[in-house]
């Protein structure tokens, strides 16, 4: 009985915390073993991949200069229990860069909130040509649509399909695919992205753009659950033609 009393208090708060998290506003996209809302973002974990299945993050116009400098303070999760978690031991090898789903350079508003992007819980393992390539190329503009839009939202994950590799003692997977959904709630409009996981550059964004149907299909999680049915229609089954301006 006080198992079960305390059971119900640890879920009630971690719901309350997710109710009030201004990352999740929208809706939290799946019920992962593992689901935190930090400072700059929260996260959705999975105990068997050992990876994130989702990561989000709400981001605001930002004045010139006024982020944290980056501190790569990589370590290990502490909320996670140690046998999922991964550890930066494991990118000791010669191929993939620890990457990040929630970007570090976006998430600067304080050192607390830069610090957290830093957790293993939040990296994938990522080829460098992919990570230095269209993949900084996204994280940039999702920057740059943030102080021209001035509220955003930005949803983010890996996808594994077909037959994984994995790397380290800790066996972390490494993704065949990266995808991004980034929203505009004023102009009630995303732009979405599924992009293969190898050497790609920036003007190879454009061919992989998406439909936020198709993030969902292939991630299983459901974005924008908060919003109304008229509204998820009207944004989720068409993909952009372009980029955003």
């Amino acid at each position: 009985m006080i198992r079960n009393i305390i059971f119900s208090a640890l879920v009630l708060t971690a719901s309350t915390t997710l109710y009030a998290c201004p990352h999740t506003e929208l809706g939290v996209p799946k019920q992962s073993d593992f689901v935190d809302c930090r400072e700059g973002y929260a996260i959705g974990y999975s105990y068997k991949l050992k990876s994130a299945t989702w990561v989000a993050y709400r981001l605001e116009k930002q004045a010139d200069g006024a982020g944290v400098d980056r501190v790569d303070d990589f370590r290990v999760d502490p909320k996670i229990p140690a046998q999922y978690q991964t550890t930066p031991e494991d990118y000791d090898e010669p191929i993939y860069h620890q990457g990040h789903l929630a970007n570090s350079e976006s998430i600067d508003t304080s050192p607390t909130a830069m610090s957290e992007t830093f957790f293993m819980s939040n990296m994938v393992p990522q080829l460098p040509t992919h990570n230095t390539g269209i993949w900084k190329g996204l994280e940039n503009r999702e920057r740059k649509w943030a102080n021209k839009r001035t509220v955003i939202y930005v949803f983010t994950g890996p996808l594994y399909q077909g037959e994984t590799k994995y790397i380290g003692e800790n066996r972390v997977p490494v993704p065949s695919h990266l995808w991004k959904v980034i929203y505009d709630p004023a102009a009630n409009e995303a732009i979405t992205y599924i992009i293969e996981h190898k050497p790609l550059y920036t003007r190879d964004l454009d061919n992989y753009l998406a439909s936020v149907d198709d993030v969902e299909a292939q991630a299983g999680i459901d974005l924008f659950g908060k919003l109304t049915d008229l509204e998820q229609t009207s944004i989720e089954s068409k993909a952009q033609l372009r980029q955003w301006k």
